[in-house]
């Protein structure tokens, strides 16, 4: 059944030490030419860790005709646990940085990621910690090259979401036990960047028809973009092209319930197909058993949240 709440969605931001300040270019005060750009961070949950820790060190944009522009952060580095922004909530790394009105190209993330520094990390629900390993962040960045538009006078609001369930990567032989490493974590980042101003959110309840949760469950919530039918992450073949969601939300369900909610944040504007399943998505040839098989339609409309609730059957 598909319902939708008219009320505002909530984006709550977690602000962690003081605003960061303007590193080149830029003033005080508003003025002729200039505009303001924010940015938040927030995270799609993964299974295996308790904390997935990264060390930021600034901010670096490319304004188009211009030369990049590196914002440092006051202070500098700062570490956000990201597994604690997600349903909505986003750590504020910029706030109200003042820039040069016009198109930027890109954004780059400045990470922190030295061999045996505990600068960024994973901890596992096991207890051990690892350190986080990403290919190319301390030379050039996290780089997210979709564009933006500063207006004269302006401001805008940007949100990048880490997909940690696609991106992080455990030791080969270590995939999936959440218990121990001997060697890092590998983060291959996939990122998206969206305006905050044309956004909404997917949201709801997934009651089990048995009563009773099924053994082994790791409840989730797949969300693709469009009408599609849902697939299995990474999965490809002849017959069936890869579909891959765009976001995947864990459903969180109070012990002893046989009911649960989740909240997918941050989604553009458009249409979406969204089913449930608990399997969990370990291997590219994985087989997932999805809740209605075809998924069910949502239509996020900006600053709204839709609901979309599932009802899981008995299995036979």
């Amino acid at each position: 059944m598909l319902t939708r709440t008219n009320r505002f969605l909530a984006l709550a931001c977690a602000v962690i030490g003081p605003a960061l300040l303007a590193g080149c270019g830029g003033s005080a005060s508003g003025s002729a030419g200039t505009g303001t750009l924010s940015l938040g961070l927030t995270d799609s949950p993964t299974d295996d860790a308790q904390q997935v820790v990264i060390q930021f060190s600034g901010v670096e944009v490319k304004r188009e005709g211009a030369a990049p522009q590196m914002l440092m952060l006051n202070p500098s580095p700062r570490q956000f646990d990201l597994l604690q922004y997600q349903r909505g909530r986003a750590a504020l790394l910029l706030d109200n940085v003042m820039l040069d009105a016009g198109r930027y190209e890109w954004v780059r993330l400045i990470v922190d990621n030295m061999m045996n520094m505990r600068d960024s990390y994973v901890m596992l629900k096991g207890g051990s910690e690892c350190e986080l390993r990403i290919p190319s962040g301390a030379e050039s960045g996290l780089k997210l090259n979709r564009g933006f538009t500063i207006a004269e006078g302006g401001s805008v609001a940007l949100t990048i979401d880490f997909n940690l369930r696609q991106s992080l990567r455990a030791p080969p032989g270590q995939m999936g036990n959440g218990l121990n490493c001997t060697q890092g974590y590998m983060l291959r980042p996939v990122l998206r960047l969206v305006d905050d101003a044309n956004i909404g959110a997917i949201a709801g309840a997934v009651t089990f028809d048995a009563g009773t949760v099924p053994a082994n469950c790791m409840p989730k919530v797949y969300i693709y973009e469009g009408t599609v039918t849902p697939d299995d992450v990474e999965e490809t073949t002849a017959i069936t092209p890869d579909v891959d969601p765009l976001a995947v939300v864990g459903v969180d369900i109070p012990a002893g319930a046989t009911s649960g909610s989740y909240h997918a944040a941050f989604l553009p504007v458009g249409t979406y197909t969204a089913a449930f399943t608990c399997d969990e998505d370990t291997t590219d040839d994985e087989v997932l058993a999805f809740t209605p098989a075809a998924g069910l339609p949502a239509t996020v409309q900006n600053n709204l949240i839709t609901t979309v609730n599932f009802a899981v059957p008995a299995t036979p």
